[in-house]
């Protein structure tokens, strides 16, 4: 069995950061000692460059007095001392804010010597032609259909409504208003939208990607309800050619090269430092949030 070791390490960094340090160089001597730390002249003069550019004070640099900085920075560290004697760090939920904050600063600070800079000039033409032709589906404006539904709770009634129409006795938008059960699109014919296939409603996907122009469909049982279908019109899809969408291509490139130095060093750093995952915790809290 395997086990995630993480926030003991976590919690310690958290400590060390927050509680200053206790170095007595001259240059960082110490101004202030309390319990659990302590504030150097160096941290004070950092408190003094972010006090610079916080919204307070970014056009009133002359409050900024040694004075001013120096409360602020011990009354900062008083509010983190006692939170940290309340344990604070220790819940959870803090823990998570903690961890976010502290993860994307340190990435901000060491992003540019983690993950090499990747310049999208030096892609060559093959590679971005090769790109393009694998996902060329991005590249591609999808059909947009514009449908016509009518949703009942019978399919006695759902069929029904169908033969009235193809008989010619009711106008599908007539039939929509007397006998459609939802409410939004009823009253505009029973229109549902004029989108790609993908923004309609998920479960009616499958359906609707079926669809032939001018003819009415159903009834489809989808969940609880009957549904009717009338897809009135339908446009090609048109494929962008490689030349008109190259530097998009190169940004989709550049992102996905990102993404995979990403993923390297996140696998490296894991066995950097040896994490080990309980694989029987980990699988119990995907099946329980899971359901």
């Amino acid at each position: 069995m395997k086990k995630f070791i993480v926030n003991p390490f976590m919690i310690l960094v958290i400590v060390i950061i927050l509680s200053g340090c206790k170095d007595t160089d001259d240059k960082n001597r110490v101004i202030v000692e309390f319990e659990g730390g302590s504030l150097t002249a160096m941290d004070l003069d950092a408190h003094h460059e972010r006090l610079k550019k916080s919204r307070h004070f970014r056009k009133k640099h002359d409050q900024l007095t040694p004075e001013v900085i120096f409360d602020h920075a011990l009354n900062m560290q008083m509010i983190i001392t006692k939170g940290l004697d309340e344990n604070l760090h220790l819940d959870p939920k803090i823990r998570a804010e903690l961890h976010e904050f502290m993860s994307e600063l340190f990435i901000n600070i060491m992003k540019h010597h983690i993950i090499p800079v990747i310049n999208k000039d030096d892609f060559t033409e093959e590679e971005l032609k090769a790109f393009y032709d694998k996902h060329i589906d991005n590249y591609t404006n999808k059909a947009v259909l514009s449908v016509n539904m009518i949703k009942t709770e019978s399919s006695e009634l759902a069929e029904e409504i169908i033969e009235k129409i193809n008989t010619g006795q009711l106008d599908f938008s007539v039939a929509a208003a007397d006998y459609s059960t939802d409410e939004q699109s009823k009253d505009r014919g029973g229109n549902i939208g004029n989108r790609k296939l993908a923004r309609f409603q998920k479960s009616w996907q499958p359906v609707i990607s079926a669809l032939e122009v001018g003819k009415v469909s159903g009834p489809h049982k989808i969940g609880d309800e009957y549904y009717i279908f009338e897809l009135t019109h339908k446009t090609e899809p048109v494929q962008q050619s490689f030349e008109d969408r190259k530097a998009f291509i190169k940004n989709d490139l550049l992102s996905q090269k990102y993404k995979a130095a990403w993923q390297d060093l996140y696998a490296q750093l894991k066995k950097q430092y040896k994490v080990e995952i309980n694989q029987e915790n980990l699988d119990a809290f995907i099946e329980e949030r899971s359901k």
